[in-house]
């Protein structure tokens, strides 16, 4: 609607203009403007075009977990427990968790709240003590802090992310038993995710869903494995997929069982969900499929990611859909497998 910055925004946005973005929203901050959210947006798009130190500031204004209790902002510590809290998504927790290293030899004792099925793998991170997830009891902390706010705290710039790979662990009886169960298919073995949760407000400009995909699966010398769960994986039911396709999905109970398949994977190929990170903090060779406009956390303009070195990013050009980038990915999968 007319006067809504949002609204305007996110026209500039879809048009490829992001400074005119930024414009509107600063524009509406000057004029005294007290959403938060207008705060956190224009952080947001800083922070895509690499400013972290202004954008990490503002995106402080996000709708954060409650924190009952003494918070830690950088203070010093001398062998407290800081919880910290997971927020937002999986892949959030799978890609901030790397700051349990830094907190630990700042003096903390780390324990991380965090999500249902995460705990056991994010507890294999150096740094943390322990993990609690929903309805696990703990003492009491002695402090605490949102894990999205520990890139602000420790000042956090493009050329100081902990990119120290691996970070994640997955059991090691585990990634022996998938290398058992992979061992048998011929060719280069590649790994399949094409949709996030689509309870995400935005899964639906970040998801290419399985059919731009299926212009892969004619690449000779590959056996691919989809590692798709959730809704997004109901288009595989009543279709009839080629020999070289398995669904692993079924057996992927939880993300320490999908960390060890990856294990037993040559290459996994991802939209922008929580298995692109799993994929990225394990160390494996991980192809994130972008959006033209994605996510703050991949930037713009590059085809590697500072947060994961392993990860090469295919991204898809304003108003031509998935179909070409999806097109790139084949050819260099192609590449590969010859």
């Amino acid at each position: 609607m007319a006067g809504d910055p949002f609204a305007e925004a996110f026209a500039r946005i879809e048009a490829g203009d992001l400074a005119g973005a930024v414009a509107i929203y600063r524009a509406a901050l000057d004029a005294g403007a007290k959403d938060p959210l207008l705060r956190m947006s224009l952080g947001q798009l800083l922070l895509l075009q690499g400013d972290y130190r202004r954008g990490l500031s503002l995106n402080e204004h996000r709708p954060q977990p409650p924190v009952p209790g003494p918070r830690w902002r950088g203070q010093p510590l001398k062998g407290e427990t800081v919880l910290v809290v997971g927020e937002q998504g999986f892949g959030d927790n799978i890609q901030f968790v790397r700051y349990a290293e830094p907190l630990a030899r700042r003096g903390a004792r780390v324990v991380v709240g965090c999500q249902s099925g995460l705990g056991a793998l994010l507890s294999t991170v150096p740094g943390v003590a322990s993990t609690v997830e929903p309805g696990q009891e703990m003492a009491q902390p002695d402090l605490m802090v949102p894990m999205m706010s520990l890139p602000y705290a420790f000042g956090t710039t493009l050329q100081t992310i902990p990119a120290a790979i691996p970070y994640l662990t997955p059991d090691p009886a585990a990634v022996e038993a998938w290398r058992a169960r992979l061992e048998s298919y011929g060719g280069l073995k590649v790994g399949l995710v094409w949709g996030g949760n689509p309870e995400a407000g935005y899964d639906w400009r970040r998801s290419p869903g399985l059919a731009p995909y299926l212009s892969l699966l004619d690449v000779p010398g590959v056996t691919f494995f989809s590692l798709q769960k959730g809704p997004a994986a109901a288009a595989l039911e009543g279709r009839a997929m080629p020999a070289n396709f398995v669904d692993l999905g079924p057996e992927l109970s939880d993300f320490s069982q999908t960390a060890a398949a990856m294990a037993g994977l040559d290459l996994i190929i991802s939209s922008c969900t929580s298995p692109a990170h799993l994929a990225g903090a394990l160390g494996r060779p991980v192809w994130v499929v972008l959006a033209a406009f994605p996510d703050w956390r991949w930037l713009l303009d590059r085809d590697d990611s500072p947060w994961y070195p392993t990860a090469r990013l295919f991204r898809a050009r304003q108003g031509e859909g998935w179909a070409p980038v999806l097109g790139t990915v084949r050819t260099e999968l192609q590449a590969l497998a010859g």
